[in-house]
């Protein structure tokens, strides 16, 4: 029996139908126009709307869609979209809203073709429901409305209060359904202010001052009338060292001063509270009670703490149970002030453990990570990525979600090994699908191998990731000591705490390996909100997700790389499950039960790579003297900076854009050592230290540089091959003067040559900064890596003996060349095809950038080939510049022999040069291509092979040509029309075709295989040819297209075609004593099984005579053409000889 859901049906791989409702010739967009404390003004234009068609059981809906809006949520009603915004409502103050200016328009569906009834909303399903009992939603009284439908235009929804800041959504509605009349009412343009009254500015200000975090301020930004605090008051606000809570049972005690101690030098002030306090008490609401205090009595000057540590199993720290479902739910230790809303105003994780081994092993394996004391740190560079076995949502929900991920995020060009495993298709480079059966040990294994990231999303249990299965019982056998990193199971309840040990404390509790956070749900999880989560809102959810037509998830959250602000970065594990959650929030799906099931095992603090960190850039003086107050760090925008003496935290701040961080702290009263602990998302931390010291006498340090480089660029740089100019700031922090100084710099650089190493001074008084009159100078390589870091050593001493030390360094700039684009151009002169054909000469653009930070003058470019098949006629190319970050496009024309083999392999050599700085590469190019088109009219050019129900040559619908091919007519249920060859491959390449299906939705497929292995498959009712290609191995291939059908129904014209078939190089299998090579036809297929053909580079006339074995003349033929059919259909097998006239050559086929 075949059952329906609205969740199943739209996350189909494609659709029944697509078009686009043009309204006007704007574009939607949602423009803020004014903004500030009291009002937020905005506009919003909506002109373009997608249209889709699905279907349950035989009735046909249409669903619209709207990139970047939701939909509204009431099951069985029309789903329309709807925009969805965050406000912040200011401190007991009430909204108003006016609408200042309304367009709008009413249309007949109709008049775009539709004619169906628009698709009524589906609430979510489970991951844990059977999908065959979930019904389907129809307001039938709804649907029968003579009327247009009216919703609330615009309304603002209060959703509860985040660390003192009251929540609220904007919900505008712009589309309005007359079923009856299958007409819409819309909103194309609306101008709206909403007013804040009785606002009360000093409780205002005096609750951002209390609970202000830097960490949670990027969340209020997402508010489309976020006003930054220094905007509100004049005071100076101070980003305070982040505050970190751990609660534990006693008996942990120990187990966690590694952590402390680590976390107080990496910038947290940390309290620690245990269970046997009275204060803090072993029961949920006593433990919250002490949190809330904590909360509820910051100030300004001591603000409410950012993150909450649970050190215990859930009978050492106790849970407590949710309020959406029967479940346990940590998050509300960490809600306050929303008068029992489900919005934490802390992150939060649990080290779950019964002994204190199990708390030892994960505070080892946060401090090897976060300190970056990997053995061998490269394991980070692996990605795992498992889309799970479930045959009716996989195909969309799961491979949607791990296709966005891999065309975005996790793949080659970031530097990452992904492991891939999608439902039902091979991914690019992958030897198994989900599906295979040996999925399950390829993912064991390549989490066995170590793994900075994982992502698993289908069913789970208790125990571990179901199909493929990794559980429990498995982690014992992993080898990933010391090569751990962090996993996401978006699945039902793998983190379930309340088992003896689930799935997530099981990878945190391995001795040196599993996991060193995991981050999972508690309860059954739902395909909808699981796919917002990872990627983002989506009204139209598919298998091949666009950034533009989605939200924000966890996925863009983390990387941030397409223009994010600042204020969508969630970068620990803790803002991870928080992004997540916020996405389903926006998406108005079951965000209660979200919050509450969703957790993280492990430190909510860390910070996970993904991929192979790289080094942070830093300085700073190595030494303070006795009673300082302040240290200036030099670092990278975004880097988080600590100070701490002692395990005692004296302050920490975020970097600005200039990457300057002035430490402020109370006057330091003791000699020692002072550390400094530097950390930034996907950097290796810093970890330093400085000296404090105690001048009686004169103390002199280098405290600042300015560059000068007159002789270069004159750009204030240190660039490659340039004289550098240093004058030298010398500050001295001693008690009297210090006089007739010395200054010695040198530096063990191979990049840089000292020239001048020495200047004098006369006189510093205490406390006083001068800059040198003369520079230090010394001269830069011409061949250095761009922003190398040249440390050098400074000695500074005076007539009394004294000797002084301290150091700075430098970024000197070079330039980096790389190529990011190779293209053919052969319109001119070939056939427009963008490749490399025979007797074509065309154009090689090779597009050249310098990512370096200096400019490059006067390069040579050059083009070579071994081929003798090609001739470059412009070798090289002369007086080519590159400034900083510029692209450039170089142009080779190269003719290309008319004698040249069909997919003849070439390779090309590129070479740039100045003679210092040089990029080569080589570029793998096939000469002409092989292609099927079918206009022989059968399946006789090439050695095909029929299944039961043979495909057929079809002229009714092509894509190119006359002729295409199709399934066979008629195929029963339960079958399959399947159509196959197997060649020999000769160089890497990739096969391509065109296709269009007609088919029933998700049941009935067009199937491709290669080897055996599917790589894609298609339904629904295409509306035109679309193309797909796919990467080859070198080899014997077997290629297979297969319609294949269920057990009943039919729909469309229950079929699918194919057309233009490209194969990559393969070895035509030619024969015969001479080499075909040195001529200008080629022949294939041969052998053959019938029909042939014979290719001409030329049009002159020809003639072509066929000869049997026994020397008689059966065919002549006289040919004009580029393409000659020849056909031996009517002679039995055996050996033919061939002779082409005038060049009278002779050579042999052979007929099977």
């Amino acid at each position: 029996m075949r059952f329906f859901s609205i969740s199943f049906l739209i996350l189909l791989p494609s659709f029944l139908f697509s078009t686009e409702i043009k309204l006007n010739e704007t574009n939607n967009n949602f423009v803020i126009t004014s903004k500030n404390t009291n009002s937020v003004s905005f506009v919003n234009y909506l002109s373009e709307i997608k249209a889709i068609k699905l279907k349950n059981n035989d009735q046909e809906f249409v669903k619209l869609l709207v990139d970047g809006y939701g939909e509204n949520t009431k099951s069985g009603y029309a789903s329309l979209p709807v925009i969805e915004e965050l406000l912040i409502v200011p401190d007991n103050s009430n909204i108003s809203i006016e609408i200042e200016n309304i367009e709008e328009e009413i249309i007949n569906l109709s008049d775009y073709n539709i004619t169906q009834s628009l698709y009524p909303f589906q609430p979510s399903i489970s991951k844990g429901e059977d999908i065959s009992n979930v019904p389907f939603y129809f307001d039938n009284a709804y649907y029968s409305y003579k009327e247009f439908h009216i919703n609330k235009l615009v309304e603002t929804k209060y959703l509860g209060k985040m660390r003192g800041q009251q929540l609220a959504r904007l919900l505008i509605s712009p589309f309005s359904y007359n079923p009856s009349n299958n007409q819409l009412k819309i909103v194309t343009k609306i101008e709206v202010k909403l007013t804040f009254k009785n606002i009360n500015i000093e409780n205002e200000v005096n609750n951002r001052k209390k609970f202000y975090s830097s960490e949670f301020e990027n969340l209020f930004k997402k508010a489309i009338n976020y006003v930054p605090l220094e905007n509100l008051t004049k005071d100076i606000i101070t980003t305070y060292p982040v505050k970190y809570v751990i609660v534990s049972d006693p008996n942990f005690q120990s187990a966690i001063q590694p952590l402390i101690e680590w976390k107080t030098k990496k910038g947290f002030l940390v309290i620690e509270a245990y269970t046997n306090d009275p204060l803090v008490g072993n029961t949920t609401n006593s433990i919250r009670n002490y949190i809330k205090d904590m909360y509820d009595n910051a100030t300004p000057n001591d603000p409410a703490p950012t993150y909450l540590l649970l050190v215990g199993d859930e009978a050492q720290v106790p849970s407590f149970n949710g309020n959406a479902g029967s479940h346990i739910s940590d998050m509300y230790y960490c809600e306050f002030d929303g008068g029992g809303d489900f919005y934490p105003e802390m992150y939060y994780g649990r080290f779950s453990g019964t002994i204190s081994e199990h708390i030892e092993r994960q505070v080892e394996k946060t401090l090897m990570h976060e300190m970056y004391t990997f053995p061998n740190p490269s394991f980070l560079e692996d990605i795992v990525l498992v889309a799970g076995v479930d045959a009716s949502m996989a195909p969309t929900y799961g491979n949607g979600q791990i296709n966005y991920g891999t065309n975005y995020y996790f793949n080659a060009a970031h530097n990452h090994n992904v492991h891939n495993y999608l439902y039902g298709v091979l991914a690019p480079g992958a030897l198994f699908s989900s599906d295979m059966s040996g999925a399950s040990s390829a993912i064991i294994n390549d989490i066995s191998d170590g793994s900075s990231f994982a992502n698993y999303t289908a069913h789970c249990g208790p125990s571990g990731w179901s199909d493929p299965s990794f559980e429990n019982s498995d982690i014992s056998g992993l080898n990933n000591i010391n090569k751990f990193g962090v996993m996401i199971g978006n699945c039902c309840q793998s983190n379930k705490f309340d088992e003896p040990v689930c799935f997530g404390e099981s990878l945190l509790r391995a001795n040196k390996k599993g996991a060193v956070g995991y981050i999972g749900g508690s309860n059954n999880t739902y395909w909808d909100e699981d796919y917002w989560w990872a990627i983002g809102n989506a009204t139209n959810i598919t298998a091949n997700p666009s950034y533009a037509a989605t939200g924000l998830g966890v996925y863009d959250c983390l990387m941030h790389e397409n223009g994010e602000q600042e204020s969508d970065w969630f970068i620990t594990q803790g803002q991870i499950l928080h992004s997540g959650n916020l996405a389903v929030t926006q998406a108005g799906g079951s965000e209660q039960y979200y919050w509450e099931i969703y957790h993280v095992m492990g430190d909510p603090s860390l910070m996970p790579y993904i991929g192979v960190p790289t080094n942070l850039l830093v300085s700073h003086s190595p030494i303070m003297p006795l009673g300082s107050t302040t240290l200036s760090v030099n670092t990278e925008e975004h880097a988080y900076v600590a100070i701490s003496k002692n395990g005692i935290l004296l302050d920490a701040q975020i970097a600005d854009a200039s990457g300057l961080v002035s430490l402020v702290f109370p006057s330091i009263s003791t000699i020692g050592v002072a550390d400094i602990v530097i950390t930034k998302q996907f950097k290796q931390p810093y970890i330093g230290t400085v000296q404090v010291i105690s001048p009686t006498g004169p103390y002199v340090i280098s405290s600042n540089n300015t560059i000068n480089d007159p002789t270069g660029n004159n750009n204030s740089l240190a660039d490659y091959n340039e004289l550098i100019d240093v004058y030298m700031d010398l500050e001295n922090v001693g008690a009297v003067s210090a006089t007739n100084l010395n200054v010695t710099v040198s530096t063990l650089d191979p990049y840089v040559n000292m020239v001048n190493t020495n200047v004098t001074v006369p006189n510093i008084n205490s406390s006083q900064i001068i800059t040198t009159i003369n520079p230090i100078t010394f001269q830069v390589a011409t061949l250095i890596p761009d922003q190398h870091v040249a440390n050098f050593d400074v000695e500074i001493t005076d007539n009394l003996g004294n000797i002084w030390n301290s150091v700075f360094s430098i970024t000197l700039n070079a330039p980096n060349l790389t190529h990011n684009s190779f293209s053919v151009n052969d319109a001119l002169s070939g056939n427009n095809n963008g490749k490399l054909d025979a007797g074509e000469t065309l154009d090689l653009i090779i597009g050249v950038n310098n990512l370096g930070h200096s400019d490059i003058f006067n390069l040579v470019a050059s083009l070579n080939s071994l081929s003798t098949y090609v001739t470059i006629n412009n070798v090289s190319i002369n007086g080519v510049n590159l400034v900083a970050g510029q692209q450039q496009l170089l142009t080779f024309n190269v003719t290309v022999s008319n004698t040249t083999p069909l997919a003849t392999p070439v390779n090309f050599a590129f070479n740039i040069s100045d003679g210092f700085y040089t990029y080569t590469n080589t570029f793998n190019e096939v000469i002409g291509i092989i292609d099927e088109d079918y206009e022989t009219g059968d399946f006789t050019q090439f050695s095909w092979i029929q299944g039961t129900y043979p495909w057929i040559i079809d002229n009714s619908n092509v894509y190119e040509g006359m002729n295409s091919s199709r399934s066979a007519y008629n195929l029963p249920n339960n079958q399959d029309s399947e159509l196959s060859i197997t060649l020999d491959v000769v160089a890497p390449g990739e096969i391509s075709f065109w296709k269009y299906l007609s088919s029933e939705q998700d049941y009935d497929f067009l199937k491709f295989r290669i080897n055996g292995n599917k790589v894609d498959e298609w339904s629904g009712e295409d509306v035109d040819w679309s193309f797909v290609s796919f990467p080859v191995n070198v080899g014997q291939n077997t290629f297979k297209w297969e319609y294949d059908k269920d057990d009943y129904v039919s729909d469309g014209q229950d079929c699918a075609w194919i057309d233009y078939i490209v194969f990559p190089p393969i070895d035509l299998g030619l024969t015969g004593q001479i080499d075909y090579r040195n001529f200008n036809f080629k022949l294939f297929p041969n052998p053959t099984i019938g029909k042939f053909l014979l290719n001409f580079n030329d049009n002159n006339i020809h003639t072509v005579q066929i000869f049997d074995g026994s020397g008689k003349l059966i065919i002549t033929k006289h040919n004009q053409f580029i393409k000659s059919d020849l056909d031996l259909s009517e002679f039995s097998s055996g050996t033919y000889t061939i002779k082409v006239i005038p060049e009278n050559i002779t050579y042999q086929i052979i007929k099977n």
